[in-house]
């Protein structure tokens, strides 16, 4: 007759450890999805010049005050509301603002210094969105990539200054009749 010694196959050490680090990753993947992120953080975390009209459209403003997004030389962006400022971040692009001549020649803007807050800086480019929810219509250039501004379809990027200006030209807001693109 054999006597059991009364232990039972169980779980180890290890794989009770693998499964909690399971948990914990299927946990953290959960609770980003579904609690998602503040407009704030989504604006910090992912802005580009090709995206930031999103800025814009997700600001509770939107549609109802003057919004403007100043940007210094030193990639230091600084957004406003009817002349406040509500929020600063940094971008990763330097970039140039041009406007549109009539002969559909650009020309680069010089901006002069201004003051916001306790910065004083000379703005290498400026995106602004009217209270009606259009926006200025804007060029900036960013090392070979050019990036436009649409009043209505916000930001559009294009590799090439010559296909921009034909966009620009096709588009409902052409540049001599709704004003130059600034």
């Amino acid at each position: 007759m054999v006597i059991g010694t009364g232990l039972r196959p169980a779980f180890t050490l290890i794989e009770l450890l693998i499964v909690l680090l399971l948990m914990g990753i299927i946990y953290g993947i959960a609770f980003n999805t579904v609690l998602g992120k503040s407009p704030k953080e989504r604006a910090e975390e992912g802005i580009s010049l090709a995206t930031v009209d999103r800025i814009f459209r997700e600001s509770p403003a939107y549609g109802k005050k003057r919004l403007d997004l100043y940007c210094s030389e030193k990639m230091v962006c600084y957004f406003t509301v009817d002349g406040d400022v509500t929020t600063s971040f940094q971008l990763f692009q330097p970039a140039v603002a041009y406007k549109l001549n009539p002969d559909e020649t650009l020309q680069s803007i010089d901006y002069p210094h201004m003051r916001i807050g306790k910065e004083e800086f000379a703005p290498a480019y400026i995106f602004s969105c009217r209270e009606n929810g259009l926006f200025v219509p804007a060029i900036v250039r960013s090392v070979d990539v050019w990036y436009y501004l649409h009043p209505i379809l916000g930001m559009k990027r294009f590799d090439e200054s010559i296909s921009m200006i034909s966009f620009m030209r096709r588009s409902d807001y052409l540049p001599d009749v709704a004003g130059y693109a600034q």
